[in-house]
């Protein structure tokens, strides 16, 4: 018992670290690509799409390189063990932020790309880390264990773009966020080799690495007539929500003219927010409540609301609505990995789960570039309004899929008791 609240304790300081890192650019990406008026703006002679295109494409590139690489990298931890592939996805983290601080500081568009896609590798830590509280607990625990580190990354999130927003309106420099965020990493890599235990006593000696997994799974997901609809609800709601997360930062900066400082402190509120969601109001709701009661209620409020934010005529009202996009959105994170795993069969546990986890890198990745097509074709605003629409088809979907499931919407056992 001791050895395991150690791992989770070390566990959670990395991602911690990690998610500090990466929650950084949030606030940086507005300013040095569709902010003119910023000293720090690289896109000098680009037009306005052309701008918003250029920041879709670059905040893309690390969802398309994290739905490639995350499977292998879980396979490759199969064989060679969890603590050097995590070391290893941190330190890659590490250099990434170093390039893209100095692609910043020399103005290179081209070296801001390729550390974008350096980052996407690394970003298996976080199934890594899972997959090593799976080695170390006992199936009963997993689902509270993981929660910690949900909590974890949710902190992380919340630093993260308030750290980077006050050092940047501190120093008057955006390569400095990224800077911190590489000597963080490499603290992170010395923690990680010093306390953290391996937790795969049983690597395997033959494995068949399948670069391919990610399109596999996509395969599998619509060949599985089962449970496809949950997984095509699960992909619509994960694209229409990243439409709009990936130009949050950019609408702030271009509508409310928003500093750096602003917008990480509006990411913070987000972050906030979601972290209230999972260890709050889901525990409270989830006692009286199943699954297929609760999520139509929450992706429909996500996608009301996020239809009605970008028709808030002041900084102050949009930011009023911060907490009804994001409390229901931190439920819904947490209820549609829960209706996929219920969904399936128990023999299929692991690869649903691995197959929702490809969808939700694929829509995080193709959403920043259909986001930059849309707002250079029809301005900021449109990602939004695209996102919410993509969340109420998702929404159809899953009531489509309920009613073919006869699912009684009812309250739950335990309430009906109370």
């Amino acid at each position: 018992m001791q050895a395991q609240k150690r791992l989770l304790s070390v566990l959670f300081g990395t991602l911690l670290l990690d998610m500090v890192g990466f929650g950084m650019v949030f606030p940086i990406i507005p300013i040095i690509f569709t902010d003119p008026s910023s000293p720090a703006f690289l896109l000098h002679g680009y037009s306005r799409g052309s701008q918003l295109f250029v920041a879709g494409a670059i905040t893309a590139l690390w969802g398309l390189m994290q739905f490639i690489a995350a499977p292998l990298l879980g396979q490759l931890s199969d064989v060679y063990g969890r603590k050097k592939l995590l070391t290893f996805g941190i330190a890659v983290l590490a250099l990434s932020q170093f390039m893209f601080g100095a692609g910043i500081g020399i103005a290179s568009l081209t070296l801001l790309f390729i550390a974008r896609a350096i980052a996407g590798i690394a970003a298996g830590n976080v199934s890594i880390a899972q997959a090593s509280i799976a080695d170390a607990t006992d199936p009963k625990d997993r689902a509270k264990n993981f929660g910690l580190i949900g909590a974890a990354i949710g902190l992380g999130l919340i630093l993260g773009p308030l750290i980077s927003g006050w050092i940047v309106g501190w120093l008057h420099n955006p390569a400095a966020p990224f800077i911190t965020a590489g000597v963080i990493g490499i603290i992170n890599v010395l923690f990680v080799t010093i306390f953290l235990p391996e937790t795969n006593l049983h690597p395997k000696t033959e494995h068949t690495f399948a670069f391919t997994r990610g399109l596999s799974n996509i395969a599998a997901a619509a060949r599985d007539a089962q449970i496809r609809l949950v997984y095509l609800t699960s992909f619509l709601y994960i694209l229409g929500i990243n439409l709009m997360i990936s130009f949050y930062g950019i609408f702030l900066v271009g509508v409310f003219k928003f500093s750096a400082k602003e917008t990480g402190m509006a990411f913070a509120g987000v972050g906030l927010s979601i972290i209230i969601a999972q260890l709050v109001v889901l525990r409270f709701f989830a006692k009286r409540y199943a699954e297929r009661v609760l999520l139509p209620v929450t992706v429909l409020l996500v996608a009301l609301f996020v239809g009605l934010s970008v028709c808030m005529p002041s900084a102050a009202l949009f930011v009023a609505l911060i907490p009804f996009i994001s409390v229901p959105h931190g439920m819904t994170l947490a209820l549609l990995p829960a209706l996929v795993s219920k969904s399936a069969a128990a023999e299929k546990q692991g690869a649903a789960l691995g197959i929702n986890a490809s969808l939700v890198a694929l829509g995080t990745g193709l959403a920043p570039i259909l986001a930059g097509v849309a707002a250079a074709l029809l301005g900021v605003r449109m990602p939004f309004l695209v996102g919410a629409c993509c969340i109420l088809i998702a929404w159809f979907v899953l009531l489509s899929y309920l009613r073919r499931r006869r699912a009684p919407a009812e309250v739950m056992p335990e309430a009906a008791a109370q």
